[in-house]
């Protein structure tokens, strides 16, 4: 990969439109460009908003169905037909940088005009509803952030006066199809599900007083309601 390759990749690169080699080029690529990481850095929040733009609250039998299909499921991936190699992929570096930077200047025109979103958890409970913007435009905004064990990062932007949280994942490695992971928000009592997170995605939650930190750990993919394996990542939020 050339250095002009690397600069235009940035927005393929979010969308997770690379194969592992041009992940890793670009990965170290981004320790040594802080104008690539900061290019990322806002098309990756562009792109969490759409994708939860039309997001809604689950209904209560979701969780019920879903485990029983999957209990009658069998897990082969789907047979995709062999594409015939045409003249347009001798550069797939710069045809992937196109379509990802189009899709996140799509993002931006509609997130322009202001949206209102409702994110729910993965797990049973409540949608939360929120603002664009909200938390991270807040006059009481900190953030924190932590390496996550076997590689990645996670960070929390909080705002106390809104009573919010938001958490993103920074690059966490890639979990089979059968786990996920979890965000939980902890305190005194027993710690709280804030719903599943992608290892490039985020996740927004309402923020009680009693919370004093976020954990992270590896879940099946359906979430559970408490957590089964050791965290991976720990914040304490102010």
């Amino acid at each position: 990969m050339t250095t002009a390759d690397a600069h235009i990749l940035a927005g393929a690169y979010v969308l997770d439109a690379v194969d592992d080699h041009e992940r890793a080029t670009f990965t170290r690529h981004l320790s040594e460009c802080p104008a690539c990481s900061g290019e990322v850095a806002e098309f990756r929040a562009t792109a969490a908003r759409l994708g939860a733009a039309e997001a809604v609250g689950p209904g209560l039998g979701l969780r019920r169905r879903v485990l029983a299909e999957i209990s009658q499921t069998r897990q082969l991936p789907p047979v995709v037909p062999t594409e015939p190699v045409l003249a347009a992929r001798r550069h797939p570096w710069r045809r992937r940088a196109l379509i990802g930077i189009a899709s996140i200047a799509a993002a931006a025109a509609v997130l322009a005009g202001g949206i209102s979103i409702g994110l729910g958890q993965s797990v049973p409970g409540s949608p939360v509803p929120v603002a664009v913007g909200a938390v991270t435009s807040a006059p009481d905004v900190t953030t924190v952030r932590a390496t996550a064990t076997g590689g990645g990062a996670v960070s929390a932007t909080v705002s106390r006066q809104l009573g919010k949280v938001l958490f993103a994942a920074q690059v966490l490695p890639h979990l089979d199809a059968g786990h996920a992971y979890e965000v939980w928000l902890t305190g005194p009592g027993a710690p709280r599900s804030a719903g599943l997170v992608g290892p490039q995605g985020t996740v927004e939650a309402a923020l009680s007083t009693d919370i004093e930190g976020i954990s992270v750990t590896i879940e099946p993919a359906s979430g559970s309601l408490q957590p089964t394996t050791p965290s991976i990542a720990d914040l304490v939020v102010g």
